[in-house]
């Protein structure tokens, strides 16, 4: 017996309920809209547990202090914690070292002078490319240093380099900030990653913590859209028509047919080559270059009491541990006063680390974190609460040398079909996601016949 297919119409659907899904219907809750989630939940690669007075993000940790994502959590009146005065570390053979001083960095850490020589090679090469990135992208010289970058991979910051200091800290950067090895990245996304935290440490504070953590908004918007939600249903197809489009999901009722003016589709690359079945071959081959970093995070609540090393670090970089760095979203609510007890740490390993901690059960991998941290940080035995792990096998978008030329494409949308996602943009974040799915959703409005649709 053959399912009946339930039928109908709306003006736009939004494909995927991530940052730039919820960002793109919210931009259009003025007209008729519908968003499909395959999950049980909205927010993408957000997520935060709460307990008390802390948050732990176990999937994108930090918002950027300007754009479209700012705007939309000062409109709702999300309160931010400050990361002003807050600083990164690094832990090596055993010594900690504020990394915002480059020359306490070299000298007062625990390296060979094969080390330095190594690392400071490896520093020099990224901050010689780094003004090029940072200026205006139509300037001649800075579209030939792009260029250039485009076809190295990032691993060309190690030609030469003996040091395995050097060469273990810059995988750990790769793995932390990208999800993937330097050979598997073309070098502009990595150089620039690093290039801004060498040269300009005073943008750490750009870097922000909504209260409860990033999914606060996110838990916002979707409780905004209401019934016009739908999670769990998944999309099968979305084909284009003669007079816009038709979106085929499930539901618990079985399959349902959505015919809709527009669509806006900010799946990832993969899964959108699977739902847009005709999809041009340029199209194809542009969601065909994005790859995916991937992570393994385990976040802990602590039950320490009284001020602690870590209080003002918002990171510690730990490249010869278990994880390649270990976050404190509790350094968001260090402020002047009282230090409240207890705390917050979410430990990251990225990459090659977290495909070979993929094949382990989570009791494994917390049992390696831990005994890590506390290597880190003995003064927390016995004050860790169970470890929360997340498995993330696709999070933050990234190319293969000379990937990225294709890119441009998926920036165009495909008659009323509109793309969305942070692979649209140079540096793929939680704000190129939101800011991309306000365009498209601008892009639908300006392309909207103004009667309603039926």
């Amino acid at each position: 017996m053959t399912e009946s297919l339930h039928e109908h119409a709306t003006e736009v659907v939004v494909v995927g309920a991530g940052m730039a899904g919820l960002m793109a219907a919210t931009t259009l809750s003025d007209r008729d809209v519908v968003v499909l989630e395959a999950s049980g939940r909205a927010g993408g690669r957000v997520e935060s547990v709460r307990r008390g007075d802390y948050w732990i993000n176990l999937g994108t940790q930090f918002t950027e202090g300007t754009g479209t994502l700012i705007e939309a959590l000062e409109r709702h009146q999300v309160s931010m914690g400050t990361l002003a005065g807050k600083t990164v570390a690094l832990s090596l053979h055993g010594k900690q070292v504020d990394t915002s001083n480059p020359f306490g960095l070299m000298f007062r850490s625990r390296m060979t002078f094969m080390d330095r020589i190594g690392l400071a090679a490896v520093g020099a090469r990224i901050l010689a490319a780094t003004p090029f990135l940072q200026m205006n992208p139509e300037n001649r010289l800075a579209k030939r240093v792009r260029a250039k970058l485009d076809t190295l991979s990032a691993s060309y910051v190690l030609r030469g380099i003996g040091s395995e200091v050097a060469r273990d800290m810059v995988r750990s950067w790769s793995g932390q900030w990208m999800g993937c090895e330097p050979e598997e990245t073309a070098a502009t996304q990595f150089v620039m990653s690093m290039g801004i935290l060498l040269t300009d440490p005073a943008k750490v504070p750009n870097l922000s913590l909504p209260e409860g953590g990033n999914q606060t908004l996110t838990d916002i918007l979707a409780a905004d859209l209401g019934d016009r939600l739908r999670l769990n249903s998944p999309v099968t197809s979305v084909e284009r028509t003669e007079d816009g489009v038709v979106v085929d999901y499930e539901d618990e009722n079985g399959p349902v047919r959505i015919r809709a003016r527009r669509a806006i589709v900010t799946v990832p690359g993969d899964v959108a080559v699977k739902i847009l079945p005709s999809l041009p071959a340029g199209y194809r081959t542009a969601f065909d270059d994005i790859r995916y970093g991937r992570y393994v995070v385990v976040g802990f609540f602590t039950r320490e009491e009284g001020p602690q090393r870590w209080d003002d670090y918002i990171a510690v970089s730990t490249p010869q541990l278990s994880f390649q760095a270990m976050f404190n979203h509790a350094a968001a609510l260090r402020g002047p006063g009282p230090r409240k007890p207890g705390g917050a740490l979410a430990c990251f390993a990225g990459g090659a680390v977290a495909d070979s901690l993929f094949e382990l059960t989570d009791e494994e991998i917390v049992s390696r974190f831990t005994a890590d941290l506390l290597s880190l940080y003995p003064e927390l035995e016995g004050k860790l609460d169970e470890g929360i792990v997340r498995r993330h096998h696709r999070v933050v978008p990234f190319w293969a040398p000379g990937g990225r030329a294709s890119l441009p494409t998926l920036r165009r949308n495909l008659g009323p079909v509109h793309l969305a996602g942070d692979y649209q943009l140079d540096m793929p974040s939680l704000a190129d996601a939101a800011a991309s799915g306000e365009r498209a959703a601008k892009q639908v409005l300006a392309s909207l016949p103004r009667g309603r649709f039926s």
